[in-house]
């Protein structure tokens, strides 16, 4: 599950569709903060994207984010995402 910081809620296939349409100039990472709990984690951190979104509207955008990620079978994996624009 996914949500954008545009309120939108997605699941895996919309999301990966909506990015595999953005174009991005910019798209950097940082304050990059990792908590696990066993065999759960939840990473936080701040991006900042310039480019094109998936709707083709030009976008230069901070946003703050938290994934929660499980482990299973041996691999992570994420099972859910959000994020809010930063003002």
């Amino acid at each position: 599950m996914n949500i954008n910081a545009d309120g939108k809620v997605l699941n895996k296939s919309e999301t990966v569709e909506r990015t595999r349409k953005s174009k991005w100039e910019v798209s950097e990472l940082s304050e990059v903060q990792v908590s696990t709990h066993g065999d759960s984690a939840v990473v936080t951190g701040v991006w900042h994207g310039k480019g094109t979104d998936s709707m083709g509207k030009s976008v230069d955008a901070r946003e703050r984010w938290a994934d929660t990620w499980v482990k299973k079978d041996g691999k992570w994996v994420c099972v859910a995402s959000a994020s809010a624009p930063i003002a």
